[in-house]
């Protein structure tokens, strides 16, 4: 990207937001960033409840990306900014096992919009709060290079594309590799622009799609190289145990334990059998938790009395050392003026509910 395109987008981005810096509800009392820190202090609970809601925006690079950004942390009030990428500019046709070797690494050229959005929103907000990019999975990396995303049916592409995988683990290892190194430069160049962190999002393990030893053998040596990545570089980060469309039961997240990762965010309403708790997957991961809700749960289809109602329940039960957020990311038309109620409302939940 032009440096004078930069030095002028940066411009256009601070006289375009700097109406909402007045408008947003005053945070003098305290920091976003030290009140998210001291959720990692396992010595002693947080009584301030942090929140995490993240949409998928439409604009992926440049002003209207960063913007979007900037609009949803301004608006919702939540913690820390999660910054989404959905682009990977190889598309290839995968019909066969051959065809695995037509995926080759991203070049860096072809990250450099992406991390510029990284650069404007730590330029803008680092000193608010963490800026926390999500990494998407090699596996995730290679459904989106063959164009299972943007298929007239997204659902029996990807179905046609892992049963290749599947069907031949071999051949598909060297793309996975290439889309790895690719994830892990983006890691370590986003670190450089501003990041704070990564939300790693692990993909492959649910029961319907790569469970058990195929996980542990094809997926698992790629995919726990970015969250290894990310724990050598960054001070925070969120492993990500994401569904994917399939299902888990309580056993598939002993094939994640020994991930790195700050917190910890896992699907609990997505099982086959019966879930586990918040409060056992604090147990089982020996770290802070982040979720409780449903993607799509009362904050998307009930009132908003039914959404603070639910997270009563929640953090009526939830461990010690706690992020309020989904299982996932809640669907893009979700009213961002219903989440900033919810989200102050968990603010002080547990100075206001304790005993």
């Amino acid at each position: 990207m032009n440096k004078n395109i930069i030095k002028l987008f940066g411009v256009a981005l601070v006289a375009a937001t700097s109406f909402q810096t007045v408008a947003a509800q005053s945070y003098d009392n305290y920091n976003k960033r030290e009140l998210l820190l001291q959720v990692l202090d396992q010595s002693r609970p947080n009584d301030y409840v942090p929140v995490f809601f993240n949409v998928h925006f439409p604009d992926k690079f440049g002003y209207k990306a960063v913007k979007a950004h900037i609009d949803w942390f301004r608006t919702t009030h939540v913690d820390f900014v999660n910054v989404k990428y959905e682009y990977v500019p190889q598309q290839v046709e995968i019909n066969s096992a051959a065809d695995f070797k037509k995926i080759k690494e991203v070049t860096p050229q072809e990250w450099v919009e992406q991390i510029e959005v990284v650069r404007q929103l730590a330029r803008e907000l680092k000193n608010e709060a963490f800026i926390i990019p999500t990494v998407y999975s090699p596996l995730a990396l290679l459904s989106q290079a063959a164009g299972t995303w943007t298929a007239s049916d997204p659902q029996a592409a990807k179905q046609k594309l892992f049963d290749l995988v599947k069907k031949n683990p071999e051949a598909v290892k060297p793309a996975l590799e290439a889309l790895t190194k690719s994830l892990i430069y983006y890691i370590r160049e986003a670190r450089k622009a501003g990041a704070d962190g990564f939300y790693i999002s692990s993909q492959g393990g649910d029961i319907d799609s790569f469970g058990g030893k195929l996980f542990r053998d094809l997926i698992k040596p790629y995919d726990k190289q970015l969250a290894d990545a990310a724990n050598e570089v960054a001070p925070f980060n969120i492993l990500h145990v994401c569904e994917g469309g399939g299902h888990f039961s309580a056993e598939s997240f002993n094939d994640y334990v020994d991930y790195p990762g700050s917190v910890i965010n896992v699907p609990y309403h997505e099982f086959k059998g019966k879930s586990l708790t918040t409060q056992q997957v604090a147990k089982l991961f020996n770290r802070p938790v982040l979720g409780g809700l449903a993607r799509q749960g009362k904050l998307y289809t009930g009132t908003l009395e039914e959404a603070k109602a639910e997270v009563d329940e929640i953090l009526k039960n939830a461990p010690a050392n706690f992020i309020l957020g989904a299982d996932d990311s809640i669907p893009n038309d979700s009213d961002p003026e219903r989440v900033r109620a919810l989200v102050d409302y968990v603010h002080s939940w547990r100075q206001t509910h304790s005993k």
